[in-house]
């Protein structure tokens, strides 16, 4: 008799060698493994659909409004907005989903940052195609400055808001006082040549110890720092040239563009493409760290007479690609702030909306063998990983300088993955089969992937948030046996969840709403990067291929909410099955029906939810 639940083995096993010949054909040759593609280091195609922070360029930049905002706690200010779905894209009027959601505004602390020679990307990989660039290591110091940038934009923007008193301010340390005690020597930074004395002043506040700026909001009666507020934990940076004295009284913190613009001539002069992006990334974590202490590479200079060679690359312009991080900064500080958005992104270059639940680990095994056998190889884990969801490649380098990947990699591992729909829809990507197509009914019976769809667009009870498994179950349900509103539209054509616009939402009811481009003005999608595919051998790799863990896991958990309110009785073979029946009863123990199992597995997933809400 055929299992109702688990693969058969001969499935199991030809999915298995499928996906391991898929995720080693993601390493790099031996010729170029040991440094980045090109496309890991574009961040360009992050901003796509996201919605510029606070509406920048949909409103008018002199109205004054107020943006409805909450303090959670003690140590957070949230902003509140809501995105908006299409549900129907024929003639059936079923109304749109609309979706609240809050990001972070301000926060109670800095992020403390301290230096080390065994940080993560302390050796610099380097980029296929651009050996000419990015010699030398100044990942530390590209960090501080655009944790800057983002703030001052912060300020900015926010100062529009007529609950909010916003200042950028410079704090002045003594000159003549001695920086901590400190074994390790502070790493000198020299900015270059015809330097203005303004410019001069902020490269020494950004990165000496005791010199700070801040950039705050006072909301009611508490004071907030910018999400990107940053500190130097040991004795900062030795800069060149000097200051003669620090005149703080007469000196103004730069704004976000004129930082840009000293930005750019540091990069100019010391040749800085690729670890500027990648620096910039990092910095994107910065609200998802929350006020932790993490450690960057010391800078390591090259001399002016290494940095001589050919530059006659038409395709790398340090100029245009600060220019364009310029008009999209807004846009980055958006998706920085939706922490669990974050998340989900990278979550979803695991994800495959051709697999099945109880098939996850027969995909996922060989990715982490794969992953396993490279673990002590940085450049080589952003290889892979960017050359299997090339969009998102920028965004773990970005998590392996802040030594955040190896936490992502962990809980992706494990199953404890996180869907976010607006990030979803922002970037362009698939996270989940609720935003799939809709399959076509045949006979009595509905998908069971098409009846959460349907379940999910009409906020049929209990399914009005979505589930917190991405993987779409397996086989189909009698139509006799849905729900109410499952059957009321099964019938319908165009039913979709599409995503439409985003809106930052004012106290005064009012809402400043962003379409992002219009569809023929999207990015193109980013396809993954053809690789030559080989097969390879389970044998090569020390992983327990066979666990079907991660199956039983997800499968669990897409029926638990499919099933939320009760399983129909012909699905007995199921709700019965050692995957689900986890308490182990035996068949005499057991009631008629399944109610008092499927209240307690409810009871089950709302605790999980509410413990997925508590750790954003």
């Amino acid at each position: 008799m055929a299992d109702a639940v688990r693969p058969s083995d001969e499935h199991f096993s030809h999915l298995l060698q499928e996906s391991l010949n898929t995720w080693t054909s993601y390493l790099g040759t031996e010729n170029n493994g040991s440094v980045l593609p090109r496309h890991a280091v574009d961040l360009k195609p992050l901003a796509s659909q996201t919605p510029a922070f606070l509406g920048d360029g949909v409103a008018s930049a002199d109205k004054k409004m107020a943006f409805s905002c909450e303090e959670s706690t003690t140590t957070h200010l949230l902003v509140n907005g809501q995105s908006t779905w299409r549900t129907s894209q024929g003639a059936c009027d079923l109304p749109p989903r609309i979706m609240s959601k809050q990001l972070i505004l301000g926060v109670s602390g800095r992020l403390s940052v301290k230096l080390s020679e065994d940080s993560p990307l302390s050796d610099w990989p380097g980029v296929q195609g651009i050996p000419n660039y990015d010699k030398g290591n100044y990942l530390s110091v590209l960090y501080f400055a655009w944790a800057y940038i983002l703030s001052a934009r912060w300020v900015e923007l926010l100062d529009r808001s007529v609950d909010h008193e916003c200042q950028m301010t410079y704090t002045a340390h003594n000159p003549g006082a001695s920086p901590p005690t400190n074994e390790q020597p502070m790493p000198q930074v020299y900015l270059g040549e015809n330097i203005s004395e303004e410019e001069c002043i902020w490269w020494h506040v950004i990165l000496r110890h005791g010199d700070k700026w801040d950039a705050t909001t006072k909301y009611k009666v508490r004071i907030y720092f910018s999400p990107w507020s940053v500190r130097t934990e040991d004795a900062g940076f030795t800069v060149a040239p000097k200051l003669e004295g620090f005149p703080h009284d007469n000196s103004k913190p730069p704004s976000s563009g004129t930082a840009i613009e000293y930005l750019a001539r540091f990069c100019l002069y010391h040749r800085i493409y690729a670890q500027c992006s990648t620096s910039l990334s990092g910095v994107l974590f910065i609200p998802f760290l929350n006020r932790k202490t993490i450690s960057l590479p010391l800078p390591r200079q090259v001399p002016q007479l290494e940095l001589k060679g050919s530059f006659d690359d038409d395709s790398i312009s340090i100029s245009a690609l600060l220019n364009d991080h310029r008009a999209l900064i807004s846009k980055y500080m958006t998706l920085s702030l939706d922490i669990r958005g974050l998340r989900s992104l990278l979550y979803s270059t695991f994800f495959n909306p051709d697999i099945d639940c109880n098939l996850v680990s027969a995909w996922l095994n060989p990715a982490f063998a794969v992953i396993n056998s490279i673990s002590s190889e940085e450049a080589s884990i952003a290889t892979l990983l960017a050359n299997r969801q090339p969009r998102f490649g920028i965004l773990w380098l970005g998590a392996i300088l802040t030594a955040l990947a190896k936490n992502f990699l962990c809980d992706a591992r494990v199953g404890m993955t996180t869907i976010d729909l607006p990030a979803s829809a922002w970037s362009q990507t698939t996270h989940t089969f609720l935003t799939s197509n809709m399959g076509q009914i045949q006979s009595d019976l509905i998908r069971r992937e098409d009846e959460c769809r349907l379940l999910f667009i009409t906020a049929c009870y209990g399914h009005d948030r979505p589930p917190i498994c991405s993987w779409k179950p397996f086989g189909s349900t009698q139509l006799c046996d849905t729900e109410i509103q499952v059957r009321q539209h099964v019938h319908c054509t165009g039913h979709c969840l599409q995503y439409e616009s985003w809106e930052w939402l004012l106290t005064n009811d009012g809402s400043i709403r962003d379409y992002g481009k219009e569809h023929g003005q999207l990015l193109a999608a980013v396809s993954k990067t053809s690789v030559s595919r080989t097969t390879a051998r389970v044998s090569e790799y020390t992983y327990d291929f066979s666990s079907q863990l991660l199956s039983e896991v997800q499968t669990r958990a897409i029926f638990d909410w499919l099933r939320s309110m009760g399983y129909p009785h012909n699905e007995k073979g199921i709700y019965q099955h050692s995957w689900f029946d986890l308490e182990g009863s035996d068949e005499d123990a057991e009631p008629d029906d399944a109610e008092s199992d499927i209240e307690k597995r409810g009871q089950k997933k709302i605790q999980v939810e509410r413990w997925l809400e508590g750790i954003e």
